[in-house]
């Protein structure tokens, strides 16, 4: 990925996290400004932070002149794989998490281990109850660790038997523990089987799709028209006209109506990947596609819950709000799909709209973070 897509991916998270920007940073310019000072590994180690490690990064080190900058950020860069939902601590509930990166400046690098972070852990828990809290067995820290594993590997495609399969050899030679995070993920374009059962949609176009399917784009379309302002406006249409400069006849009513409601940022970053793709190239259907597709997809709100990824952690003790999936911030990874892959993932995509459910949203939604290897997973409620 390129510089600026890890940019837009940290600015997609201090947004989805709801961050607020600490009083020294003059808004989402100047963040942007300090993280484009940075150079690509820096920005890849950032875009991975989960909630507790970006605001941590915003409120202490960015902006900062700190001579240790490069130590601090693979110090944070090291206890993310520990305590994110991939790492062995990941029972660690956020107030432990939070704790434990006051401590950052104390640690040396090599003494960021699972069992130094968990001491500190449990001294946040000792303030917090004002007693001695009893140290896990190893029998007990292996199994939430398995734990973690069988999540993980359920998230990324594997099947119930193969992981449970797995998680015996493991329990008989722990030592096998390490594999399992190791493992690579099943492909994205496998159909969920939550959609077997929705009839075949003969082609991705937009302006072919039978007069049912169309009436249901349609209905979706009507259901994201809003007014937006006049500044906003005026930078939509410039983007857009640069768009249909390049794509000529590509560019449907149906595809136009939907771009001009998009965000500027996005449509600037719809006609970079347009605008170096050939007109006539595959591609270039894929992309009008999937730009398509998903700002009708992200726009469909529903109820979530989002909280910390814990073989420990109880749903409903971080919050509930209405919202819709940001598929938006998944545009630079599928830039490195194949045709095909894209292609498939976009099929997914319209089967959904011909008939949305919460359980199908969050299928595509948990492929595509398994695709990213970021410390974010999003759960839906009831």
């Amino acid at each position: 990925m390129e510089k600026s897509d890890y940019v837009q991916i940290i600015i997609d998270n201090v947004s989805v996290f709801n961050i607020k920007l600490p009083n020294r940073i003059n808004g989402i310019e100047e963040l942007k400004s300090y993280l484009n000072a940075y150079d690509v590994e820096i920005l890849k180690i950032i875009a991975g932070f989960n909630n507790n490690f970006l605001n941590y990064f915003l409120e202490h080190i960015v902006n900062r002149d700190e001579e240790n900058f490069t130590e601090l950020i693979k110090k944070l860069e090291k206890m993310s794989y520990l305590l994110g939902p991939m790492g062995n601590l990941t029972y660690l509930t956020s107030n432990q998490v939070d704790y434990v990166l006051t401590k950052i400046n104390q640690l040396e690098l090599k003494k960021i281990n699972e069992e130094d972070i968990s001491l500190i852990a449990d001294e946040q828990l000792q303030k917090e109850f004002g007693r001695e809290i009893p140290q896990y067995s190893r029998a007990q820290m292996l199994e939430n660790q398995i734990s973690s594993a069988r999540f993980y590997l359920s998230e990324i495609g594997y099947k119930a038997e193969e992981i449970n399969k797995r998680i015996v050899e493991v329990r008989e030679d722990p030592s096998k523990l390490d594999e399992l995070f190791n493992l690579p993920p099943k492909e994205i374009y496998n159909l969920p089987e939550e959609l077997g059962n929705i009839e075949p949609d003969p082609t991705t176009s937009t302006n072919q799709n039978s007069e049912g399917n169309t009436s249901i784009i349609e209905s979706h379309i009507q259901s994201i028209k809003r007014e937006i302002g006049e500044e906003r406006a005026k930078k939509v249409d410039e983007i857009l006209s640069k768009i249909q400069d390049h794509i000529r006849d590509k560019m449907t009513e149906n595809y136009k109506k939907v771009y001009k409601q998009m965000h500027p940022d996005r449509l600037r970053r719809a006609y970079r990947f347009l605008s170096d793709t050939k007109r006539k190239d595959k591609r270039m259907d894929l992309y009008l596609d999937w730009f398509f597709s998903t700002h009708l997809l992200e726009n469909i709100e529903l109820k979530v819950e989002h909280w910390q990824v814990s073989s420990q952690a109880t749903h409903g003790n971080v919050g509930v709000y209405t919202a819709g999936t940001s598929f938006s911030r998944y545009d630079p990874i599928i830039k490195d799909f194949s045709d095909s892959k894209l292609s498939k993932v976009i099929k997914i995509a319209r089967k959904i709209l011909q008939n949305p459910t919460k359980r199908r949203i969050q299928k595509l939604g948990q492929d595509l973070i398994a695709e990213t290897g970021f410390d974010e997973h999003l759960y839906f409620t009831d």
